[in-house]
């Protein structure tokens, strides 16, 4: 019937096509529009920041909230990017359990997370992470060969960025991903992708090491695993973490950060 033929067309071999092209640029375009929302899922609990070790680098829509606790004598610095659904309220314990075995510690707010201004963006996170990075050497006078940086999940984006970009001392990679798209698709078919992990860490030479966990769910194990392999640094350690997910790494974890950045840093 003729109303069919409008509807559907006639049959030609080139429709599959037209229609995959027709899903792959839809796909492309709600990519681009929602990667953000996808990607980044700040908690809604606020904190008072009007205590000891937190404060803000600038104001407004620009403000980066930060904790900061300062090193022992000549021990290192561990600047720590948090995962996704967490905050410096919540990542306080841990960055407190180091800063007792004497390390300095610092970690910061992606934009639209605690009581940092704006929205949170790819270029948000390295704009947050470059002024956290930059409050260190140019405020507190700390050396940049004493400064650890370490990203947890979508934190490894920012970090892999920062460490392409920037000296430091060594990198600690735990659960990342190759890059946001990759999560999902597993090769880069789709443009705008977000934090190509994968691409930054070609160019980081210093010592690496991969925390993954074998069952992660959220980030497959395949993505630390090829970042690792990917990382040209002749000083790099893979730990694959056997029966742990993404949220319980630390929990089934034969190891202890603490003592693993000891290591790393020569103590």
């Amino acid at each position: 019937m003729k109303w069919k033929k409008f509807l559907i067309g006639s049959w030609s071999w080139k429709r599959p096509f037209y229609m995959l092209f027709l899903c792959y640029v839809l796909l492309t375009f709600y990519g681009y529009l929602m990667a953000d929302k996808i990607i980044f899922q700040p908690p809604g609990t606020p904190y008072p920041i009007n205590r000891a070790g937190f404060s803000s680098i600038g104001t407004g829509e620009k403000a980066v909230a930060i904790f900061h606790l300062k090193p022992g004598p000549k021990m290192p610095t561990i600047l720590w990017s948090h995962g996704n659904a967490q905050n410096l309220e919540s990542l306080k314990p841990a960055l407190e359990s180091f800063h007792i075995k004497g390390f300095g510690v610092i970690s910061y707010d992606y934009p639209g997370y605690g009581e940092s201004g704006g929205k949170p963006t790819e270029k948000g996170c390295y704009e947050a992470i470059e002024k956290t990075y930059r409050y260190l050497i140019e405020n507190q006078g700390v050396s940049p060969e004493k400064i650890i940086l370490v990203g947890q999940s979508v934190g490894s984006g920012p970090t892999c960025w920062l460490a392409s970009q920037k000296k430091h001392h060594s990198v600690v990679l735990i659960s990342p991903f190759l890059s946001a798209y990759q999560t999902v698709t597993h090769i880069p078919i789709f443009p705008g992708d977000r934090f190509p992990n994968y691409r930054h860490l070609k160019k980081v030479n210093s010592p690496l090491v991969v925390i993954h966990g074998e069952e992660d769910r959220v980030v497959p194990f395949s993505n630390g695993m090829k970042l690792f392999e990917l990382s040209p640094s002749t000083n790099k350690k893979l730990i694959s973490v056997p029966k742990a997910g993404h949220n319980d790494i630390f929990l089934k974890g034969d190891f202890d950060l603490g003592t693993l950045f000891l290591e790393m840093s020569g103590k």
